[in-house]
């Protein structure tokens, strides 16, 4: 059924000969189904060892995105139901082409930062997504209870209204019954995912530690203790039970959590052969992208931008480097998390991100936005008024038709609140310099800048600076729109470089630690005698650049955007001082 719940894949059964003659040299017994549960849609690929894709399906979810039961501004919820629906169905689109040949592992990754009650393989309620920001209130009465003393203050990574800490709380106060009724608080959508899939084992209760890091919910500590969740400091609020939290996993390379049971595979409808299959909980979407964009090791140091439905710029380096957030060093404000007795800074007042990486000889340092492509989905909606959604390529089109600065109007992209290039959970998106002279052209183009130009404020959160001699990779699904790209690099002043086969560049990174795993790069982790880390085959990480188009700004577009940037850049402060969020 096409629309909300369509599809889009890509399937052996409609390759050419050649290609299909191709893929037929590959064994499925030693494939990966890697699924990345997005904001908007499921997506599932059949990988091969050195990262070739037998298939690629993509599912919308049936009831999407809404606003909840509450109403409340800010609220953000999604039905994990839909999840487990557009799994079965992506599931049996990639695999049916191959009979009952089974996989050699599931690998799960997706969006973070949620709060989904379960009990006995099942949500109990509406999943509170990361985008949420209905808990203004009992962000302040964290911030207020916790803030007595900056130097200790005992959550990595709290980033007000939108940390899961508050999102539980809010549960507490409003849904209490149902949060007594649930036997785990899962943290991620992979997370539920897994937990389900394992037939609602309370073991398959798990989070991996990139997720935790942006939870707000792990504890501060001195180098020498692992990653941990703030048991202590989350219990002493009402109606907090810390027994709730999953156990912790290791990043890469982990264990399976469980195999889909044939009972299992019933319930939820998902192909025959997946049964007794077993289920790799990966790490969450952005560290699953960083791995995927720039490979997994120590020489991982390069910065990249993704633009999905949400967005950030983010870069994986050594473990222990000094924090920096807005071109400031981290000061004794800072606080520290830890993990495999690595120290990680972070900065309370910060507006970026420290995060675990899998490798834990790295961490991933990001600036990201709540809402990036998801303000052209509210667009393509708001702006067109006979009621027919337009593709992306009409949007362009669109877009296309006005000027770059779209002769003065401007855009704020903060349609469900922020987190950087500040934090504001009552920021929201609005339109600068309408004027009886702007049209619908205008609008389309002020959208794709508005959000360029908090690409431009990520980058700048960042420090020290990203490289601007090399393009930086992209991707995403606004790496597909050649408009937006050079739009991004045009505002920025950066070269850009979409990744080639962007579409399952987060799936590699998400499949790269059950390859490694299930020996299929060489002897499995962990093993024996083994001497490090299986080496992925040639080419499995794809690199910005090779074999892809780089887009260089242009010089008189960046002039425009200059202009405009320097005058964009103080509207939320001037809504913020006239009280603008104070009404929502």
């Amino acid at each position: 059924m096409p629309g909300r719940a369509g599809t889009r894949a890509f399937l052996c059964a409609s390759a050419t000969r050649d290609y299909a003659a191709s893929l037929s040299a590959y064994d499925v017994r030693e494939c990966v189904l890697s699924v990345d549960v997005g904001t908007t849609a499921l997506k599932a690929a059949l990988l091969a060892p050195d990262g070739t894709a037998l298939g690629v399906s993509e599912r919308a979810y049936a009831r999407g995105t809404t606003r909840g039961d509450s109403g409340l501004s800010g609220a953000m919820e999604q039905d994990p139901n839909d999840w487990l629906e557009a799994f079965a169905r992506a599931a049996r689109d990639v695999l049916s082409p191959h009979g009952d040949a089974k996989p050699a592992g599931v690998a799960l990754s997706g969006q973070m930062q949620n709060v989904v009650l379960a009990r006995a393989g099942a949500s109990l309620r509406p999943c509170l997504l990361y985008s949420d920001v209905r808990a203004v209130e009992e962000a302040e009465r964290i911030r207020r209870r916790l803030r007595s003393d900056e130097d200790a203050f005992p959550l990595s990574n709290f980033k007000g209204a939108a940390a899961c800490l508050c999102k539980w709380l809010w549960l507490a106060r409003h849904d209490a019954e149902t949060l007594a009724e649930a036997e785990t608080l899962l943290l991620g959508a992979h997370s539920f995912l897994a937990y389900a899939l394992c037939g609602g084992d309370r073991s398959a209760a798990a989070c991996d530690p990139t997720t935790a890091s942006t939870t707000g919910l792990l504890a501060t500590g001195p180098p020498s203790v692992d990653a941990r969740w703030a048991t202590e400091t989350c219990g002493g609020f009402p109606g907090i039970h810390p027994v709730l939290l999953p156990k912790l996993t290791i990043g890469f390379a982990p264990p399976p959590l469980g195999a889909i049971a044939p009972e299992t595979a019933d319930t939820l409808q998902v192909p025959k052969n997946l049964v007794r299959v077993p289920v790799f909980h990966g790490v969450g979407d952005l560290a699953s992208t960083t791995v995927g964009a720039v490979g997994v090791g120590a020489d991982g140091g390069a910065g990249y931008a993704y633009c999905g439905t949400s967005g950030w710029i983010a870069r994986a380096r050594a473990r222990g480097g000094a924090d920096f957030a807005n071109g400031e060093a981290a000061s004794s404000t800072t606080s520290t998390s830890t993990t495999n007795g690595s120290e990680i800074k972070q900065n309370p007042l910060s507006t970026t991100f420290t995060l675990l990486h899998p490798d834990p000889k790295l961490e991933i340092v990001a600036a990201s936005m709540v809402t990036a492509g998801g303000n052209v989905e509210w667009a393509r909606r708001a702006l067109f008024a006979d009621g027919a959604e337009p593709s992306p390529k009409a949007f362009d089109a669109a877009a296309a038709a006005a000027p770059p600065g779209s002769e003065g109007v401007l855009f704020l992209p903060h349609l469900n609140g922020e987190r950087s290039p500040f934090t504001d959970a009552t920021a929201r998106g609005c339109f600068v310099n309408l004027s009886p002279a702007t049209t619908k052209a205008h609008m389309c183009r002020a959208v794709l800048e508005g959000v360029a130009y908090n690409y431009r404020a990520l980058a700048d959160a960042l420090a020290p600076p990203l490289d601007e001699s090399e393009p930086m990779p992209f991707l995403g699904g606004g790496a597909n729109s050649p408009l937006w790209t050079q739009i991004l690099a045009d505002a920025t002043r950066r070269p850009l470089a979409p990744l080639p086969d962007a579409s399952t560049v987060a799936a590699r990174g998400c499949a790269a630690g059950a390859f490694e795993r299930l020996g299929l790069w060489g002897p499995p982790a962990g093993a024996e005698g083994e001497g490090g880390r299986a080496a992925p085959p040639a080419g499995y990480f794809p690199r910005g650049g090779d074999g892809g188009e780089a887009f260089a700004p242009d010089a008189d577009a960046a002039a425009t955007h200059d202009e405009n940037y320097a005058v964009w850049r103080k509207l939320h402060d001037a809504l913020a001082g006239a009280g603008a969020g104070s009404l929502v």
